[in-house]
């Protein structure tokens, strides 16, 4: 039996650090209908964005991830819908993603509660052609492997929760609730993910305001991970922060810490930055991810809103 090296060995690395078939993102803050379909209904405007992740740089066949989003008022600004379209890649593993939502918020007495559906479509591909995959005995030399492009489509469905006040936000979702299976090397299967947001803003004075937020991911037979995250705002236009991201690495106390920059040069627009350091082993074979967003949104926003507006928060 031949053994195949380098993607593979990867592959194998990246399923004791990054074990979750999601990709992760260190600016969630700006990014809240990935994790949640329920968030949808909670803009009052058509909010669009554009997010390019780069992990672990230096490491040949490394994490990447591209991610296109809209999400649109609808029904008198009740309900919104959403659209996501993403690609994600590790080694010879590529998946797009297709993802639509439906969501509906209702008005409490402090707050708005919204729910939410997701229906998502994914295409797994397996390059085995890749000129950087290598076996001893050659790839043609192992009938379990085909000399070619494997490819596998599958569907799946998920739900959310998101809460929100003036001062504060709650979130809880599944978007995987089937275990749909799919040919990759073998026989492979999505499996349940669970998302826990929260966060909240305090201001400091008339010019700055501090946010903290959270993030729980968890995964069937998987690690957990949790990132904590604080920023600094200043006049609602600019910020900077720092995330801490720990589980995931048994061999670790902690994942990585990252440093966040972002800001708007008009009303409608917002520019993000991150930088993870990973604090791992896996930090001796690369130099670091990189993290980059660009939102733009259609109507009014309240410049003095913190939490009401996803454009800084």
């Amino acid at each position: 039996m031949i053994r195949i090296v380098y993607i593979l060995s990867l592959m194998l690395v990246a399923s004791t650090v990054y074990t979750q078939q999601d990709a992760m993102y260190t600016q969630f803050a700006y990014n809240k209908m990935s994790y949640n379909p329920a968030f949808a209904a909670q803009l009052k405007y058509a909010d669009f964005s554009i997010m390019i992740r780069d992990q672990w740089n230096g490491l040949d066949g490394a994490p990447a991830s591209q991610i296109l989003t809209a999400a649109l008022p609808w029904n008198a600004k009740q309900a919104g819908l959403g659209i996501i379209a993403s690609r994600e890649s590790i080694g010879i593993n590529q998946v797009t993603n297709l993802r639509s939502m439906y969501s509906y918020a209702i008005q409490l007495d402090k707050g708005v509660l919204s729910g939410g559906l997701e229906l998502s479509l994914r295409r797994y591909t397996l390059d085995f052609t890749d000129e950087r995959l290598v076996g001893f005995e050659g790839i043609e030399a192992d009938p379990s492997l085909i000399n070619g492009v494997r490819t596998h489509g599958v569907f799946n469905t998920g739900i959310g929760f998101y809460y929100k006040t003036k001062s504060l936000y709650a979130s809880v979702s599944a978007p995987r609730l089937l275990n749909a299976k799919y040919q990759g090397v073998g026989l492979s299967e999505e499996v349940r993910h669970l998302y826990v947001m929260a966060g909240t803003a305090f201001e400091i004075n008339s010019d700055f305001d501090l946010l903290p937020q959270v993030l729980v991911k968890v995964a069937e037979h998987s690690p957990f991970d949790i990132d904590v995250q604080a920023s600094i705002l200043y006049k609602k236009e600019y910020h900077a922060g720092i995330n801490f991201r720990v589980g995931g690495a048994d061999t670790s106390l902690a994942e990585s810490i990252a440093f966040l920059f972002g800001f708007r040069p008009v009303e409608n627009m917002f520019f993000g930055f991150s930088y993870d350091i990973t604090l791992s082993p896996l930090r001796r074979h690369e130099s670091g991810s990189l993290e980059a967003i660009f939102k733009y949104s259609l109507g009014e926003n309240d410049p003095k809103e913190t939490i009401l507006n996803p454009r800084y928060f």
